[in-house]
């Protein structure tokens, strides 16, 4: 695990009925492993970085199945924990316009909830290159806001790069809850990945997104920021510098776990191209729209030939 990325977040099954249908009918569901770090280490390892998850799972037959996920990934989930318990599940409906996405969490309560300050891979996070935990994580136990804290304050303290997503989920905590803890934890970082929208409604920030981009970093005193804009791009403030890009083309398959890519993809370019993070970034999120399922599997060769704007259509 030296010199790559150390990852905390919970675990998630998603159940989806097939066919876009309605979660009020019968039918089959679609079944789904995922979650905010679960998903990026998972992309990451499809771009050759080492890439390692901690998290508490149920012992059990869900618990084996998010391992056998991760492992046919390439991701290192030797620090994971289990527990007796629940893996959370949310169920989707995916709706089409002029339909929204429904999502209903079932999630309160799964084993990580309860994690412990002693179940944390304190040697491995001090030996790490880069540390991500999203705002996610934070918002699901005490416990969990805990550890995701020391974990990000003590990696920072080491030397360690820290990277959070904000990611704020409006159905598992309000924003007078959410803005003091995401806040710490953006202090904590170096790279923070927000959207305009975020910044808006838990922080109460105001201006175009260029302006917002900039506050942002000056207000969680981060090295990086990368604002991202939806589907008109992202932007991102590197040491003063700032630099706008917009989407690759994209067929919206599933746009669940699109972020979760974008900031793989940003994370890989910081690492390895920093003048080119938001591209890399972009590349996965586009990739990731044309994936079922929370997880993108991809290959470096594939997101530079998004980033070139290269061939499509079939290859023979």
């Amino acid at each position: 695990m030296a010199g790559g990325v150390l990852a905390f977040g919970e675990a998630l099954l998603r159940l989806q009925p097939m066919d876009d249908a309605r979660l009020d009918e019968n039918g089959p569901l679609h079944a789904f492993p995922g979650g905010a770090e679960l998903n990026t280490c998972y992309a990451l390892a499809g771009l050759g970085v080492p890439a390692s998850w901690f998290s508490v799972l149920p012992e059990g037959p869900l618990g084996r199945r998010i391992l056998r996920h991760l492992r046919g990934a390439g991701v290192d989930c030797s620090l994971v924990r289990t527990a007796p318990g629940r893996l959370g599940t949310y169920w989707v409906e995916y709706g089409r316009d002029p339909r929204l996405i429904e999502v209903v969490y079932d999630r309160r309560d799964s084993t990580v909830c309860a994690v412990r300050r002693e179940d944390a891979p304190w040697d491995a996070l001090s030996a790490a290159r880069l540390f991500f935990v999203s705002g996610i994580t934070p918002a699901l136990s005490p416990a969990a806001c805990a550890l995701a804290i020391e974990m990000a304050e003590t990696a920072n303290a080491a030397g360690v790069t820290v990277a959070t997503d904000l990611n704020y989920r409006a159905r598992l905590w309000s924003p007078a809850e959410a803005a003091p803890v995401l806040e710490r934890l953006a202090r904590a970082a170096e790279i923070v990945i927000a959207t305009a929208d975020d910044l808006r409604s838990v922080f109460g920030m105001s201006g175009d997104p260029e302006s917002l981009a900039a506050a942002a970093r000056e207000r969680f005193g981060c090295r990086t920021l990368a604002l991202t804009l939806a589907g008109e791009g992202a932007i991102g403030v590197d040491d003063g510098a700032r630099r706008r890009c917009t989407t690759f083309p994209s067929h919206a398959r599933d746009r669940i776990g699109a972020g979760d890519a974008f900031t793989a993809g940003f994370l890989y370019g910081w690492m390895e191209n920093r003048e080119r993070a938001l591209d890399y970034g972009l590349a996965m999120a586009a990739l990731k729209h044309s994936v079922a399922g929370d997880t993108l599997s991809t290959t470096l060769a594939e997101v530079e030939r998004v980033m070139a704007r290269g061939e499509r259509g079939i290859r023979r």
